[in-house]
């Protein structure tokens, strides 16, 4: 029994002291506790009080002392991240909102944050993808920031000669018809093809910029004579000017004036023989008013120009279809379904392809693909819909 007994003390000893020394030691443990507790809610409202009151150096200075006592405290890095990026301290700004991701990924804001440090720290592929994650997971309803991120976004899709996807962004600009010299001089730049960010511009190209920017702002709100007038001034005024001619061409396609529309893509051919889109806009435009021989033309020669542009090849599919040579459509169809895996257009009139050269479990196939295609198309649009309200103010917010 003694054995017994001391063996449970020498237990105890072992674990921490003896049961009085433990208890102590809790206890110890709990206060010590409770004071840093009472310390950090202390130093949280010294920290709130200077950030209310604008005295900004000092709010960053306590926030800083906080996520040290705390560093998973998510809102502390935010604040960190939010006060450093309205002083444009971005490199700073972006490393507190790394933390901030880090233990809140799910939160949109977060990643749009990075994304816009990322931005004005140069890092534009990954600004890029940041910018896109916030807007799939969404923001929370913060219209301003929702269109902050919407503009960069269109600004590195311009940056990266992605201009219909960056004119698609800034159309959602017009839905809400908040029109301002920024979004303009995007939807200008888009337009104009001029893969530039806009404040290397020089004052005359900006300008330029706007005007064009205006008259497709025009075109997206459904006000197609104006902009068709405003498009046709244009290019009188800038004649000769590079992408001018096919912006007007664009113009005219999108409402209908397919003849008038290739006429301007000619033009821009005169300029630049080499231009594939201006060479595409011909070969689709002619198929659209029957000129198969020429399409065909057309469209083989943007092929030779840029083999790995799908859309040569969608065009030459296209005029052999209509032309009812079935085995060339399929081939041609077939490269461009393998360089465009998520075209809709092309999997659906690859579908009719193979229906007419009797394959019918093949036509199933690019049908079920069009299918989900679109089906995820809808989905994209369901999951992020940015609701349209009418904001106070009509401008781009700072940065």
């Amino acid at each position: 029994m003694r054995f017994q007994a001391f063996s449970i003390i020498l237990l105890l000893f072992s674990a921490g002291g003896t049961p009085v020394q433990a208890q102590q030691k809790g206890s110890n443990a709990r206060s010590k506790q409770a004071a840093n507790t009472v310390d950090f809610e202390k130093l949280k409202a010294q920290a709130e009080a200077a950030r209310d009151t604008d005295q900004i150096p000092e709010a960053i200075a306590l926030y800083e002392k906080l996520v040290k006592l705390r560093p998973n405290w998510a809102e502390g890095w935010w604040h960190i991240g939010a006060m450093r990026y309205d002083r444009d301290d971005f490199v700073e700004a972006e490393k507190a909102f790394a933390k901030y991701v880090v233990l809140e990924p799910g939160i949109g804001s977060g990643w749009a944050m990075i994304g816009l440090c990322e931005y004005r720290n140069k890092k534009l592929v990954s600004s890029l993808q940041n910018l896109a994650k916030a807007r799939k997971l969404g923001l929370g309803g913060n219209q301003e920031l929702a269109r902050v991120v919407r503009y960069h976004e269109a600004l590195l899709l311009i940056r990266g000669l992605q201009f219909e996807a960056a004119l698609k962004i800034l159309e959602i600009f017009t839905l809400e018809h908040l029109e301002s010299p920024a979004v303009l001089e995007a939807m200008g730049m888009a337009v104009l093809r001029i893969p530039e960010a806009p404040e290397n511009l020089k004052p005359e190209d900006r300008e330029i910029a706007r005007q064009f920017g205006k008259a497709a702002f025009l075109g997206l709100e459904h006000k197609r004579s104006e902009s068709l007038q405003l498009y046709e001034q244009l290019e009188a005024a800038h004649r000769g000017k590079p992408n001018v001619a096919y912006a007007f061409g664009i113009a005219l396609v999108s409402q209908g004036e397919n003849e008038r529309a290739v006429e301007q893509f000619k033009k821009e051919l005169e300029q630049d023989p080499k231009h594939v889109p201006a060479i595409l806009q011909v070969a689709l435009a002619d198929i659209s008013i029957r000129k198969f021989d020429e399409a065909l033309e057309f469209a083989t020669k943007a092929v030779v120009l840029d083999p790995g542009n799908f859309a040569g090849y969608y065009a030459q599919g296209r005029v052999y279809l209509y032309l009812n040579d079935l085995p060339h459509a399929i081939a041609m169809l077939e490269k461009a379904g393998s360089f465009a895996p998520n075209s809709g257009p092309v999997f659906y009139t690859l579908a009719q392809a193979y229906q007419r050269s009797n394959r019918p479990a093949d036509a199933a196939r690019a049908r079920a693909v069009f299918a989900k295609l679109e089906e995820n198309e809808k989905r994209k649009d369901e999951t992020n819909p940015e609701p349209i309200e009418k904001p106070p103010g009509t401008g781009i917010p700072p940065h």
